[in-house]
Order: structure tokens, then sequence, then C-alpha cells
């Protein structure tokens, strides 16, 4: 693989934000392209970047970026596991039936008469409300994340002002109590030699000594991309730590009245199938995306000496 000042990464390539899958935020993509030329300067200035570094247990040094959720190993950068559940949405795809579906509706509003300029001023102020209201849910998803690691390290603070943020802790708290669980890791960053990364919530264990692995969610449901992402955590846990989880958790914490609901995820192969099949559909687009760059620079120079 090439060097980071020497790799260019392809415009399809994006990045998924970790709350997004809290959440069941499906709208929160955001291409990648810009952030990594901002990246591609001397090491020292890409250091300056990252929020923290990370030592793994199998002697690898993981730098990581809180605010983009960029992963760099070996000043090479590594999937995330939110990146990797995301293919499973199809996000190209996605976008463009949102933009279809957006032309369809500005086509109908010029059928009625509708002038263009009060259109472009509607769908510009619908583009900022809906980005308003994913961030505002990305945000509760991350401070609930927030106030839980507090609360279970045992840190000083005043309780959320928000009342659905003061709702979903208050529903972990009754999970953590119920359970009689003892926190052994939280917000952990996990490095695969298989070529992934993520940042697990909680490594717990209870009165029998079993190790639980548990993921917090904020979303409405339970979805299938949250098991393959804890079967990926599990992989990367067991194989960084050599410690074997017990039993997997999706604790979900409904943002209305709701009590919290804690889904015991059961280990199966296909599951983790499943997620290596996206690892391994991300190397296979990334080195299609190579080649692709390759034939364009290629056709790009015989034209050049044709011009000449």
């Amino acid at each position: 693989m090439n060097s980071l000042h020497e790799k260019i990464l392809p415009d399809e390539v994006l990045v998924r934000r970790k709350e997004a899958f809290s959440d069941g935020v499906n709208n929160t993509w955001q291409n990648i392209t810009e952030y990594v030329f901002q990246m591609l300067k001397p090491k020292e200035n890409i250091k300056e970047r990252i929020m923290a570094i990370h030592k793994t247990e199998h002697g690898h040094t993981i730098e990581f970026n809180e605010e983009k959720h960029v992963y760099i190993h070996n000043n090479e950068y590594v999937v995330g596991m939110s990146t990797l559940l995301g293919k499973l949405a199809s996000p190209m795809l996605e976008n463009w039936k949102i933009s279809q579906q957006v032309n369809a509706i500005k086509t109908e509003m010029e059928r009625e008469g509708i002038p263009i300029d009060q259109i472009q001023k509607i769908v510009t102020n619908a583009k900022a409300n809906a980005k308003k209201s994913g961030d505002n849910i990305l945000n509760i998803g991350s401070m609930v994340h927030k106030f839980c690691e507090m609360w279970l390290k045992g840190e000083k603070f005043t309780d959320p002002s928000d009342p659905v943020i003061l709702g979903c802790f208050e529903k972990f708290k009754r999970f953590w109590t119920k359970h009689k669980l003892k926190v052994i890791e939280s917000e952990k960053v996990l490095y695969s030699e298989r070529g992934f990364c993520g940042t697990l919530d909680l490594i717990a264990k209870d009165p029998q000594n079993n190790l639980w692995l548990i993921d917090i969610k904020t979303s409405k449901g339970l979805f299938l991309n949250m098991v393959h992402q804890l079967h990926g955590y599990k992989l990367a846990y067991e194989e960084q730590t050599g410690k074997k989880i017990n039993k997997m958790y999706i604790v979900r914490l409904p943002k209305d009245s709701g009590d919290f609901e804690a889904r015991h995820i059961l280990y199966k192969k296909e599951h983790l199938k499943a997620f290596l099949g996206l690892l391994s559909c991300h190397k296979s687009e990334l080195m299609f995306n190579e080649s692709v760059r390759k034939y364009n620079q290629l056709k790009k120079g015989k034209q050049n000496v044709r011009k000449n």
C-alpha cells in the first residue's frame, strides 16, 4: 500500500460518524476527499490534527482523529467500522435517490406555478433544516455516550439539562444497576491486522466473571448492521487483547418514554462472515478505484503527448 503522502483516495471513498449508527441516522455521509487532501501534508502536521495516539496490546500504534473519525496506522489510513457497515446502505445510491426525490418535488412545484427563485429558497431551507435535525440527533447520541462514560468512571459532573439526554442516561443507569456490571474498558480503540479499526463502547464484567461487549444505541430500533458491528468488535478485541468475549449486548436507550432494551446478540459464524465480506468489498473498491485512477493518469498522459 502506498504511503499517506503518495496515496490519493478516490472521490467515492466516504466516511460515516460513529454516532450515526447509535442514532439510526442514514444521511450523515460526508466526502472524505476534502479532509484527506488537507491532511496530505508533512507527517508532523498530520500528527497535530490527531486527537489521540493509542498503543494496542499487540504492538501497534493507532492515531485517531475523533472529530473526523479517521484512523491512521503506520502513516496510512485504515478503514473504520462505521465506514464498513455503511456499505450495506449503498450511500451513493441513497444520495442519488434523495436527489431524484428533490428534483421530482421541484418539478411538481414548477407545474403548480411556483416561481423558480421561491422553489430554490424552499429547497435550500429544507436542506438546512434536515442538516440541523441530523446534527441534533447525532449530538444527542454523542452526549448520551459521554455522560454514560463519565458516570462509569466516577467523574464529577452535573446531570444533563436536556430532558431527552437525561432520560437516555437514566435508562442506561437502570440497565447497568440491574445487571450488576463492572466496567473494564470504555471507548477503546481497536485495530485488527485484517485491516480495520473501530472504537467500542464498553467492555464489562458481570458477577459470574463473564466478559460483556456492550454497544449503546439511541436509535428507534435494532438493525442488522449493528449485529455485524458487534461481531467485528469481538473479532478485533479478542485478536488485540487475547481475552475472550462471553456475551455481546446491544443496549438501546430510546429517546421517547420507553425503557431501555437490552438485546443479547448471539455469536454466529454467518454474521462474522458477513462483516468480513464488507471488509473484502472495501478492499476491492480501493483496488478498483486505484486502477481507474492509474488508467485516467495514463490516458491524460497520452493526450498531453498528442498535444505536444
